[in-house]
């Protein structure tokens, strides 16, 4: 799991921003939102330009030093992020980035410099804080026995070190670099905003949302998901040529109204088009680790808003955080104060400690927020 997360310099954090998932208080509701003594779900709250979406970002840019993150081209699915500027434009020191994970009762601490997103200057790796990696600008010191043959001096090494393990080394199932490896794997970002659907990690694919839900079998299941939202379609699949690549055949869907029938993305609002696109990502939730959904609900109906946070607080087996603006989330039905989020000024904190006052479940979250009862 992430335990930690810091980083300084990184588009409008020009001083650090501390993420840390240990930071729980004593509860007793909402529990299984808590694991291993470290936040597994989470809400982030801010301001228009206070950093949400930058702080979804900057979590996932060790997906570039492992190449683990893809450019999805613009098939009407998701378009590449990570976008305009990289490096905060006050700041004039490398970009400097550190996470903390956590598997089992092992700790791993990767820390990093950049100046610009593909190439790492510096990095260190700690596991149970012990350095065993370091990379000095090319120059990599490795203490890991099964790394004992690489010669990275011939690797000409201009972005991680840390790669390098990653694609050359096969570690044991059960040692802590793969647990970190399988980790990262499993990192996802993902959002649906005017400028269309976007995500990052090694999820990322090059398909299409309907081909896929079809092929994979999932098309009553989808069905039955958009029947809970009030969308009574009766869907099924037909098969036609790719607009991109006449040569390839893939599936589309249709909705049945009465007799006739019409492609299904002809029917479907923006909302109805996000709640597909979430769909067709929790087709992956079994490998996903940690998920970032930024404006999670930019197009919701609040009810549906508070259904999909109910759907991800089922899954217990990945870390969730969400962005959103939507204050009726604030609510200690769905979420614990140590697990929704304030970023401002460059900070960030749970709601428990941006007050004097003892919140308790019950207490209304939204209306303390919308009083000032929050400000710093």
């Amino acid at each position: 799991m992430l335990t930690y997360f810091s980083v300084i310099g990184f588009k409008n954090f020009k001083e650090k921003i501390v993420f840390d998932l240990k930071n729980i208080s004593r509860y007793t509701f909402n529990e299984k939102q808590i694991k291993n003594n470290t936040i597994n779900k989470g809400i982030i709250y801010g301001k228009n330009g206070e950093g949400k979406s930058n702080l979804g970002e900057a979590i996932f840019d060790i997906e570039l030093n492992l190449m683990l993150t893809v450019s999805v081209p613009d098939l009407n699915i998701y378009k590449p992020t990570l976008k305009g500027i990289y490096k905060n434009m006050e700041y004039d020191k490398d970009v400097e980035f550190e996470y903390h994970f956590e598997f089992d009762n092992d700790e791993i601490v990767y820390q990093y410099s950049k100046k610009e997103s593909m190439y790492v200057n510096k990095e260190k790796l700690y596991i149970n804080k012990k350095l065993l990696l370091s990379n000095n600008e090319g120059d990599v010191t490795c203490y890991i026995k099964e790394a004992e043959n690489v010669n990275f001096a011939n690797k000409n090494i201009k972005s991680s070190a840390l790669f390098f393990l990653f694609n050359f080394i096969k570690f044991d199932e059960n040692n802590i670099l793969n647990k970190l490896f399988s980790f990262l794997k499993g990192m996802l970002w993902f959002r649906c905003l005017n400028q269309g659907n976007e995500a990052m990690g090694a999820q990322t694919r090059y398909d299409y949302i309907e081909d896929t839900i079809v092929r994979k079998n999932k098309l009553t299941e989808y069905q039955l998901f958009l029947n809970s939202f009030g969308l009574n379609y009766q869907l099924q699949s037909r098969q036609i040529t790719n607009p991109f690549f006449p040569q390839q055949k893939i599936y589309t869907i249709e909705a049945k109204i009465g007799k006739n029938t019409a492609p299904l993305n002809m029917l479907l609002s923006t909302g109805s088009i996000a709640l597909e696109l979430y769909f067709y990502w929790s087709i992956t939730f079994s490998t996903v680790t940690f998920l970032f959904i930024d404006e999670f609900d930019a197009f919701y109906h609040y009810e549906i808003s508070e259904s999909i946070i109910k759907l991800l607080n089922e899954q217990i087996n990945f870390q969730s955080f969400v962005t959103t603006h939507n204050t009726s989330l604030m609510s200690t039905k769905l979420m614990r104060p140590d697990n929704l989020f304030l970023i401002s000024n460059n900070k960030i904190k749970p709601l428990c400690d941006c007050t004097t006052s003892e919140l308790r479940n019950g207490h209304n979250l939204e209306k303390i927020y919308k009083e000032g009862g929050f400000d710093e």
